[in-house]
């Protein structure tokens, strides 16, 4: 019975092992996609230029707004 159980947690941690090494390589594949992407498309690097500053703004703006709401 444990041997049964041991078995199939070793079978479920080495599937999740293998699951998450196929995503990292993913992610690498990703990152080299993005970086042509970037040096081909005009449009794609604006996208990403305002996206970028949109995300700045939000960490800079959205901590003062929620001050503002809970102490005031």
């Amino acid at each position: 019975m444990l041997d049964k159980r041991y078995a199939e947690a070793r079978a479920e941690i080495e599937r999740n092992r293998l699951i998450e090494n196929g995503q990292s390589g993913a992610l690498f594949f990703a990152a080299l996609a993005y970086g042509d992407a970037m040096e081909e498309n005009k449009l794609f690097q604006t996208a990403s230029h305002l996206a970028k500053l949109f995300c700045i703004a939000a960490a800079f703006i959205i901590p003062n707004l929620l001050v503002i709401h809970v102490l005031l």
